[in-house]
């Protein structure tokens, strides 16, 4: 009758002892699947503090080209008032000297 018992009770103890290393496995696998979780959030997370920075550098470096770009268009149109009267200045001069009569 013992050694039916010493039977049973080694029988639940190598099923147990299967369980439990089944369950080590599973334990292991999950714990390399969080490290790697862990991994990819981790880059997500730099990436989105790169876009974030690029983001905020695009706004300013678009502040200043604009800011550059209007200071340039007042230059053209000044630039362009100064050749308009210029070309203004040069027809008057023209039809001066040619309602002049030779001498």
């Amino acid at each position: 009758m013992s050694s039916l018992a010493n039977a049973i009770l080694f029988i639940a103890l190598v099923t147990t002892s299967t369980m439990v290393a089944l369950m080590y496995r599973k334990l292991k696998r999950l714990d390399q699947y969080h490290a790697e979780y862990k991994r990819i959030f981790d880059r997500t997370g730099e990436a989105l503090m790169g876009a974030q920075n690029a983001v905020a550098s695009f706004g300013s470096e678009g502040r200043e080209t604009l800011a550059l770009l209007g200071a340039r268009i007042d230059e053209a149109r000044a630039a362009a008032q100064r050749l308009e009267e210029l070309t203004l200045s040069a027809r008057e001069l023209t039809q001066s000297r040619s309602h002049i009569p030779n001498q």
